[in-house]
């Protein structure tokens, strides 16, 4: 859908002016080619997943040859898609950014910004005085100076060449969310808000680089602004904010030339292309909408990109390259996705990206429905069945879960556990009265379908069960519990690497709207969580194996990897898991053998919050959909591992008298079990 830029009512006014003069909007600026409505310019040329963290930050080299990727404590260096170097910060980081020449990256986090000399990963300098995380990092296009925004209400620039202390630039009423320099050197943009307090306005402040003083102060997003750029010829400047914006201002003015109203979410990045009009801004993190890249002309508000999801969460952050070809985008998903402009192959971008897209329009338009994945279901004695066979199969099923169908299902599940087997036949009548096909055994299942639900209620027969799925080549999706034992988890994720098959298993409560909002920032870093869920105990699995997984998994859901070491106490009526993560952050799990309810409090650095309410299968079914899809599973092997060794813990805490019990020394154990366990079923 094309897009239009639109007004800012508002007009600054003087030195230190603000909007305070209401003026009629402006309409679209040119007119907009019906040529691209509808069709991506953007070319997908590729994913990094399956990194350890969400991704705030990510960064071109200015020759190209690298990108930098912050995930976590560490920031990886990329040259192609091997990584050429790891760079280990100790902290969560938070922005990056190269110096003009290449040699050196800057790395900001909490309180500290650490200077890298690329070429030996070797940390050159720490640069000290912020009082909280270092949000943005800009340098002068001479290389001298380097200026980095902060929570802690102000920006900060260091001359380099020596060791005084920073000019600090004062003023803003919110946290500073990122810092920009202009190319011509003689401007700092800063912006600023809180978005916790969704009442009040955005800030972006202009300095002059000669003075340190402020010549516009502007408020003119509605709610927090996030991001701050400038053009490639310094004529202007582009903030977003929290209230899906991005508003475009002359310079050296700062008059408000009008805003792009294209997503859908809140606007946390963005960036010009040089050499040209382009804009690429990123988007995600609140209640509705898509998580988008889009690509659009600032001189006529023109969008260039499809209505199309980018990725599964937020997009934190977008970096173009310096000869503006490539688009390097980091997300919460914990992935990268890399883009390729059309402008790669011309010396104007703008053409190219209308050329492109006239070219492919009726293509787009032509194409056929998407394929209808089939889908194979084994074990039918837990409820989970035929709540996902009637969501998949539901002739009105929405967009995120359409041309996804249970087609056929293998009923035996649990041979020995009483309350699973008299299941078996209630559920095989619902799946026939769908009209799925019942089938005799995994074969011949296999011959019918695309992918599979390992649904058995059983965790033990799992690997076996698993094994003919993974060497026919069929992605799978195993339900709690992924298995009976640490070791038969280990020995699924092994074979699977064999095989080169992708698995994930999850409980439906890692998909917990509140859950989900606390893993993608709401409450800033999490420093604590304490998780509930019932826990009711069946002899043939481990203690939390069977039903305290739920609770386990929305812990870690909120807390991430990272558990080191778990203490348990037991009495008849409670299970008390105490984990301890890296960094000192303690996470504990209480299960409950009375009474029921899922859920917990989560402790952050921007307030404390509960995990709750439950949100029923549908969120699990969209991620497993979207899985079978790409073939990116949504929780990565060493979570869900770390979940399993938490559990099987704080087992041997238990039969140890309730000492602390190290995650790793359970681990070590498992896999070297598992590879018998492996050699034992012919797999090698």
């Amino acid at each position: 859908m094309l897009r239009r830029l639109l007004s800012v009512t508002g007009l600054l006014i003087g030195a230190w002016g603000f909007a305070e003069t209401l003026r009629a909007e402006v309409p679209p600026l040119g007119t907009p080619s019906t040529a691209v409505g509808g069709v991506n310019a953007l070319k997908s040329i590729g994913r990094i997943g399956d990194l350890p963290a969400a991704v705030p930050a990510v960064a071109w080299s200015p020759q190209g040859e690298l990108l930098a990727i912050a995930t976590g404590p560490e920031v990886r260096l990329l040259s192609g898609t091997e990584v050429k170097s790891t760079l280990t910060a100790g902290k969560t980081v938070r922005s990056l950014a190269f110096s003009p020449d290449g040699a050196q990256l800057a790395v900001g986090m909490y309180q500290k910004i650490v200077l890298w000399d690329v070429a030996n990963s070797k940390e050159q300098r720490t640069l000290k005085g912020p009082r909280a995380y270092v949000t943005g990092l800009a340098w002068s296009p001479d290389g001298l100076k380097l200026a980095a925004s902060s929570e802690d209400e102000v920006a900060r620039v260091w001359t380099l060449a020596g060791e005084e202390a920073p000019v600090v630039l004062s003023g803003h009423a919110y946290p500073v969310t990122g810092v920009a320099w202009s190319a011509d050197g003689q401007t700092v943009a800063t912006v600023a808000g809180d978005d916790t307090r969704l009442t009040k306005p955005g800030e972006l402040k202009l300095w002059d680089t000669q003075t340190w003083q402020a010549r516009v102060t502007a408020t003119d997003h509605k709610q927090a602004a996030l991001c701050v750029a400038f053009s490639p010829d310094s004529k202007l400047v582009a903030s977003g904010g929290l209230d899906e914006r991005v508003i475009l201002y002359n310079l050296p003015s700062g008059e408000p030339v009008g805003f792009y109203g294209g997503h859908s979410r809140p606007v946390n990045t963005l960036a010009f292309v040089p050499k040209s009009s382009l804009i690429v801004s990123g988007s995600g993190g609140g209640f509705k909408g898509m998580h988008e890249i889009r690509l659009w002309r600032s001189d006529t508000g023109e969008d260039l990109t499809a209505e199309e999801e980018a990725h599964e969460a937020k997009v934190n952050s977008v970096a173009v390259s310096a000869d503006g070809t490539k688009i390097a985008a980091g997300s919460q998903d914990r992935s990268v996705t890399l883009w390729q402009l059309p402008g790669s192959q011309s010396s104007d971008p703008v053409a190219a990206v209308a050329s492109v897209a006239s070219k492919v329009l009726t293509a787009v338009e032509a194409q056929p429905a998407p394929k209808v994945l089939r889908v194979g279901v084994i074990g039918l004695d837990t409820s989970h069945a035929p709540a996902f066979a009637k969501l998949l199969n539901d002739p009105d099923a929405p967009p995120e879960l359409a041309h996804c169908k249970v087609v056929a299902a293998y009923p035996k599940g649990s041979p020995d556990i009483e309350s699973s087997t008299k299941r078996v036949p209630e559920y095989t009548k619902i799946f026939q009265d769908l009209g799925i096909e019942i089938v005799d055994s995994i074969p011949a299942l296999l011959e019918k379908v695309d992918c599979v639900l390992l649904e058995t209620n059983d965790g033990r027969p799992h690997l076996e069960q698993v094994l003919p799925v993974l060497k026919a080549g069929k992605p799978c999706f195993i339900d709690k519990p992924i298995a009976g034992s640490l070791t038969d988890a280990v020995a699924i994720f092994e074979a699977a690497k064999k095989y080169k098959v992708p698995v994930f298993s999850a409980s439906s409560l890692r998909f917990a709207e509140g859950a989900q909002k606390i893993r993608g920032g709401s409450l800033g870093d999490v420093y604590g969580c304490d998780a509930y869920s019932p826990a009711s105990l069946e002899a043939t699995h481990p203690d939390l194996f069977w039903y305290g997984i739920h609770g386990v998994e929305t812990l870690f859901t909120v807390m991430g990897p990272g558990c080191e070491s778990v203490t348990r106490a037991q009495t008849p009526g409670t299970e008390l898991v105490t984990g301890v993560w890296t960094g000192g952050r303690i996470g504990t799990f209480r299960g409950l053998r009375q009474g029921s309810g899922y859920g917990g409090t989560a402790f952050g650095s921007k307030g404390i919050g509960q995990i709750g309410p439950y949100g029923g299968y549908k969120p699990l079914a969209v991620e497993f959909v979207k899985f079978f899809r790409t073939g990116t599973p949504p929780v990565d092997e060493q979570e869900t591992l770390e979940i399993y060794a938490f559990m099987e813990a704080a087992d041997e805490s238990k039969r140890q008298g309730g000492v602390p019990v190290k995650l790793q020394t359970v681990l070590d154990k498992a896999k070297v079990e598992a590879g018998k366990r492996l050699k034992e079923l012919g797999v090698e």
